[in-house]
């Protein structure tokens, strides 16, 4: 059988020591694969105005298999300062590589397992009665909708007129922002849509049943965010319901969960939520575990059948 090939993506800074470093170990467990280097990263956003370049997505559909490493990121007037004086004048908005690979595949199921190894002098540690000192096993497998949510890159600075106008039409939005000159305004919008929101919510009790896991938390705040938050935990109902009934369906808010966490990690089992949220609460957990060097992140389209697979970051 001929060898897998892997693109491979260290980026920038720490990813390309931890790329190097993962490859050393999957030669040593005997995973054979053959591996192809490709471009991501700001080097390629200051020299080509693209942190993606478009021979790094024709090697990803060519392959259907990518691990990445890390990438620099920053602000959107940081990031044009470091363009090429040549490149300026196209006026070139940097956008994350990281989130257009995500989007450009529909990578939107993300799995990020969390699992607690004996013996690591970082896992995490509470007082128990007594003074006694415990250190429960964390054992989580958290869903995040990889693709719509806040990091869905619908956005605008001034808004163009009909944004704004569209935006007025909302009664709360006119009255505690119209006053304001539309030249200081900034959105960011909180996208989610039935369909994909259904698929990250049936991965997560799938893996559930797959795997034993006596409960999925739905981790959102869908008490204060009701449309899109609310709209999840709605589906997430109906779906345990009709087809995961012996699966506990647990609803926590995000906030109320940073602290849960801390106190009685040992409770959670498969975790779901949008992309914000499941970004906070996988690094939550990560840090429980001893970090973010002893998570990592699974990105896939079923669909395409292409998997990109990364630290949690």
């Amino acid at each position: 059988m001929a060898k897998r090939t892997i693109v491979t993506m260290p980026g920038d800074g720490i990813g390309k020591v931890v790329l190097e470093e993962t490859i050393r170990v999957l030669d040593a467990a005997g995973f054979e694969a053959e591996y192809v280097n490709a471009d991501i990263g700001w080097e390629f956003w200051c020299n080509e105005g693209n942190p993606l370049p478009e021979r790094t997505l024709k090697l990803i559909e060519e392959h259907k298999i990518g691990l990445f490493g890390a990438i620099t990121s920053k602000p959107k007037d940081a990031a044009f300062e470091e363009l090429s004086p040549e490149l300026k004048e196209k006026k070139l908005v940097y956008a994350s590589p990281i989130v257009g690979l995500r989007q450009h595949f529909g990578l939107d199921i993300c799995l990020r397992p969390c699992r607690t190894y004996k013996g690591n002098p970082l896992n995490f540690i509470r007082r128990g009665s007594n003074g006694t000192i415990e250190e429960p096993e964390v054992d989580v497998a958290i869903f995040r909708q990889n693709t719509e949510g806040l990091y869905g890159g619908v956005e605008w600075s001034n808004p163009p007129a009909q944004v704004y106008d569209a935006m007025m039409t909302h009664p709360k939005f006119a009255k505690n922002f119209g006053m304001h000159p539309v030249e200081e305004i900034s959105i960011s919008t909180r996208i989610f849509t039935k369909k994909h929101t259904e698929r990250i919510l049936r991965a997560a009790f799938e893996h559930a049943k797959k795997y034993g896991y006596k409960s999925v938390t739905l981790c959102e705040k869908p008490n204060v965010i009701r449309e899109t938050s609310g709209m999840m935990y709605k589906m997430a109902m109906e779906i345990q319901k009709t087809d995961f009934p012996d699966i506990q369906l647990w609803n926590t808010n995000i906030d109320a969960q940073m602290m849960w966490l801390t106190k009685n990690p040992e409770n959670y089992g498969v975790i779901v939520a949008g992309n914000m949220f499941g970004d906070i609460v996988s690094d939550g957990f990560a840090g429980l575990i001893g970090g973010l060097g002893f998570a990592c992140s699974a990105q896939i389209n079923p669909d395409s059948g292409i998997g990109v697979f990364e630290p949690t970051v």
